[in-house]
């Protein structure tokens, strides 16, 4: 049924492809140069292979994973068996009646995957997809009409010929329809249908990179690319004396693979679902911040610039196409990211405009600018005298560094286990139990800094830079090899940020510390005194950043009488405190209070005690508690507290 124009037909669809696909890649291209490792090609092509092809990610959520999964094998494995039987060399042959069958099912499951598609966008609405519908709605009759207009050729072939129906049960039901047709009607109506068919493939290849239809090809690149390594490090300015500008105060000021992001996102909504910032009402939908960055792309870099009206500017990115108030809205939780089936995430994304926010316009909350302060002054975010930070340890015979005395571990305490009261109590329970398991270690006592985490996240990379360098100078003086940390975030800064400075510390977790002292018989526990159930909240620097979720868990249960029940959002889809990307430090203006809702969340399993590994998990969540009015018959412990309780 091929025309001698046809081949043409297929050369002119191609080059409008892949003009549109030049054309997107020149506005990538205006992006600034990375600097990302994309070695390790074999993983890159597994990676492909689990998430993309096999939607590893795609399907923890069955619904719309099996649909999606229906849809895309639908649309692959036909142009898979094209392209084999018009391939130079010979391929493992399939007997024909068995690929008619296998087409046919995978038709069906196609049909089927749009059917529930399409239920789940005009029936069940999700909240998700509301921005969607137009879009979808074309993608669906598209991919519809290829696959019934395919089944109708078919089922006119059986009609005709009447052969091999049993090897084709689809289409036998769709020959149904044809068999009162005259015969000569038919063999017409099937070179038409087949030419129609023809014409709507063609478009749909024409149309890849203008329409929905573009991620499949940028997502799939995106997962191939994607960064390894720990998940939500920052990236570092690299050299404040020549810089001019910090941060990015306009699109092309993000780098190439940052503007690739843009178009890989595949719309599916699972950052906002999962986005405590966007649940608790906050001017934030990840989704739609990566929308309102693509579309500024398109129009500033793309060639069509919105028209000047009365001659107003343009909109400016930061304060503009994305509000200011939804960039200080994030928790940098890094929920969008390990929830996205193609490895996205917007935290890098609203650090740069933080960055410029803080460094280039000094706008940020007011309630921040007595934070950094503080940070400049005496190294912590209470503002506290730095010569107290280790008043907490005198009667607890804790060794100092600056002692002269060996150790084998640095005990690096945080701000909040030397100066908050409350976490106090907990770095004198690790202490204890260190001493009690004859770990050799030391703490720095006033010479201690605040690692910086909050300072980066808020954007002030400069405060960051000093509280680093400051710090290593003191740690490289005492020749630090391995560090404890209490806090998640130091956790994080240490191990996979300082890094970034030359350092190559060996950082644990106090609850991986823990652990191994239980499992080494260390330190030996005794029953609780009576039996607790007790919710496990993690944090999200613990968990997303660092993949810490069953040392804490193990830890709770190994003492006797502890059963532990889960959140209903636990692990990687864990609900944030609402204290991270320096949130801690600010009010929240807008929607509900985040750590209300978590704590709400850990109220429904009605636990004894809610049991946490992070400072600032452990605040939040007590004053949850204390508004719910619930502190004194729930309580709010860090790990290392209930280990202390039971230790012999």
């Amino acid at each position: 049924m091929l025309t001698i124009f046809d081949p043409l037909l297929v050369v002119i669809a191609l080059v409008i492809c892949i003009t549109g696909f030049i054309k997107r890649s020149k506005m990538w291209m205006q992006g600034k140069p990375d600097n990302e490792n994309i070695a390790g090609a074999g993983r890159r092509l597994w990676d492909f292979i689990v998430y993309g092809v096999a939607h590893g990610r795609i399907l923890r959520e069955a619904y719309p994973g099996i649909m999606h999964l229906f849809i895309f094998f639908a649309c692959l494995i036909p142009v898979l068996v094209i392209v084999a039987v018009q391939a130079p060399f010979t391929l493992p042959a399939m007997p024909g009646n068995v690929l008619s069958l296998f087409l046919d099912i995978v038709g069906l499951c196609g049909l089927a995957g749009i059917a529930l598609a399409a239920y789940r966008r005009y029936i069940q609405k999700p909240d998700r997809l509301s921005d969607t519908k137009g879009e979808d709605a074309i993608a669906i009759i598209w991919v519809a009409a290829i696959l019934i207009i395919g089944f109708c050729i078919e089922g006119l072939r059986l009609s005709i010929t009447g052969e091999g129906a049993q090897w084709a049960p689809v289409g036998a039901a769709f020959s149904f329809i044809f068999k009162p047709l005259p015969q000569g009607f038919q063999v017409t109506l099937h070179s038409l249908l087949w030419r129609v068919h023809f014409f709507v493939v063609l478009a749909l290849v024409a149309a890849l990179p203008y329409t929905k239809f573009l991620h499949l090809i940028t997502s799939s690149i995106n997962i191939f690319l994607r960064k390894y390594g720990p998940p939500g490090v920052i990236s570092k300015i690299a050299d404040f004396e020549t810089a001019e500008t910090f941060g990015v105060a306009a699109i092309e000021e993000f780098t190439r693979t940052q503007l690739f992001n843009l178009d890989a996102c595949t719309r599916c909504g699972r950052c906002q679902d999962n986005c405590p910032a966007y649940l608790s009402e906050k001017p934030l939908s990840p989704k739609k911040l990566l929308q309102d960055l693509k579309a500024h792309m398109e129009e500033k870099l793309g060639g069509n610039p919105p028209a000047a009206q009365d001659g107003a500017e343009a909109k400016p990115l930061v304060g503009g196409v994305i509000e200011t108030d939804t960039i200080w809205a994030c928790t940098t939780c890094l929920a969008c990211h390990a929830q996205c089936p193609v490895f996205e995430t917007t935290v890098d994304k609203t650090i740069e405009m933080r960055r410029n926010l803080v460094l280039m316009e000094s706008n940020f909350p007011q309630e921040v600018q007595a934070v950094f302060r503080n940070m400049e002054n005496n190294s912590n975010p209470w503002g506290v005298g730095a010569h107290t930070r280790g008043d907490w340890a005198k009667e607890y015979n804790v060794k100092l560094a600056s002692s002269g005395e060996p150790f084998e571990y640095l005990l690096y305490v945080g701000c909040a286990g030397a100066f908050d009261d409350r976490y106090k109590k907990v770095a004198i329970a690790v202490t204890k139990i260190l001493q009690a398991a004859g770990i050799d270690f030391a703490i720095l006592g006033p010479e201690e800094g605040c690692c910086g985490d909050s300072a980066r996240r808020i954007g002030n990379e400069y405060l960051y830079d000093t509280l680093v360098q400051n710090n290593l100078a003191v740690m490289q003086g005492y020749n630090v090899k391995k560090i404890i940390t209490m806090c998640p975030h130091c956790l994080n800064a240490l191990k996979n940020e300082y890094p970034q400075h030359g350092t190559n510390f060996e950082v644990v977790h106090h609850s991986q510390l823990i652990l191994q002292l239980i499992e080494q018989g260390r330190i030996n526990l005794k029953p609780a005194s009576q039996s607790m159930k007790v919710c496990y909240h993690d944090s999200c620097f613990l968990g997303r950043y660092n993949d810490i979720y069953d040392q804490p868990r193990k830890v709770l249960t190994s003492i006797k009488g502890i059963s532990l029940v889960e959140m209903d959002r636990n692990r990687d889809r864990a609900f944030c405190c609402g204290a991270g990307g320096g949130r801690m430090w600010m009010e929240e203006h807008h929607g509900k209070r985040i750590n209300e809702m978590r704590t709400d969340m850990a109220l429904d399993k009605n636990p004894d005690a809610i049991a946490t590994a992070c400072p600032y998990c452990l605040t939040m969540l007590y004053d949850g508690l204390k508004v719910r009015e619930k502190s004194e018959a729930v309580k709010s412990q860090d790990i290392a507290e209930f280990v202390l309780n039971v230790m012999e």
